[in-house]
């Protein structure tokens, strides 16, 4: 989502400020691993100089992620001395994002897991953070990095969609008074171009929803994002979008496909957003895909 999110926070797996452990106590979970011994009992190496031990299996024919998918993980990365830089068990929630929108030592070991499983990664510089990590953080050039992850989720990645070209020549520029257009008392406005199941889940404020989307301005109907071009479905928490995504959305279940107006006040308001003007009124087209409650 370029333009869409108003914020998902900072990336997961970022260099951040952390705390130094010294010595290690002992009942860390990674207090074993620490120092680090490659030729320890059941450290395994990958072609790629990425080391791992597994220190928990999930239950047999569990998920494993593909590089276009999406899991949720608990995690605690560490300095090859123990210092703690970024740990999801310290803010006591998982981390949801994208396998091939992480380091790449994150990347390749993710899709040797399956859900339920917990490694310990020894993740060499090289498919860590490199000669470039974040200006000011703790995670130096040249650092080596110990990670604990544990993977609780796979949300796979849905087949590349394509847009209903011949709503959007039907209904757009908008045109408030045909038939099928429905109304909120907040303003928002939809066409129902598809419905999905009856007794499907509606999401609420705190779920993340699975979405294929295309965004265009009313006036002109230039397209400024489009999760359909990319052939990508995006993944948020519903409460982390523009007001009228959020009023949307909880009136949609998993099937569903809307063409949806909505006007500058429940869009990004005065203020704007990158490309998109004050006040403007955005089109969208919108398929909710999946909903996923958060654990």
């Amino acid at each position: 989502m370029r333009t869409l999110l108003v914020a998902l926070g900072g990336l997961f797996l970022a260099a951040c400020g952390g705390e130094t452990m010294d010595p290690i106590d002992p009942n860390d979970p990674l207090a074993s691993y620490i120092p680090w011994d490659a030729e320890a009992d059941g450290v395994q190496t990958t072609e790629s100089g990425l080391q791992y031990v597994v220190v928990r299996e999930g239950e047999e024919g569990g998920d494993t992620p593909g590089p276009r998918d999406r899991v949720s993980v608990m995690y605690d990365g560490r300095l090859i001395d123990g210092t703690v830089f970024d740990s999801s068990y310290e803010r006591g929630s998982s981390a949801t994002f994208g396998v091939n929108q992480v380091i790449s030592g994150w990347t390749e070991g993710l899709q040797l897991m399956s859900v339920g499983d917990e490694f310990i990664f020894y993740i060499p510089t090289e498919l860590g953070y490199g000669a470039n990590p974040r200006p000011g953080g703790v995670i130096k050039p040249g650092d080596d990095l110990i990670f604990r992850v544990e993977l609780q989720q796979v949300v796979k990645a849905p087949e590349p969609r394509a847009t209903d070209d011949a709503a959007w020549d039907t209904y757009t520029p908008w045109n408030s008074d045909l038939p099928d257009v429905r109304k909120t008392g907040s303003g928002l406005e939809y066409v129902v171009l598809a419905s999905g199941d009856e007794g499907g889940t509606q999401p609420q404020g705190s779920d993340r929803v699975v979405v294929y989307y295309e965004g265009r301005f009313d006036e002109g109907g230039e397209v400024f994002d489009s999760a359909f071009k990319r052939g990508e479905a995006a993944i948020f928490p519903v409460n982390r979008v523009i007001p009228g995504w959020i009023e949307a959305l909880q009136l949609m279940k998993p099937g569903d496909r809307w063409l949806v107006h909505v006007p500058g006040d429940l869009a990004y308001g005065p203020a704007g957003n990158g490309p998109i003007p004050p006040n403007a009124a955005l089109n969208f087209e919108v398929e909710l895909m999946d909903v996923v409650p958060v654990q």
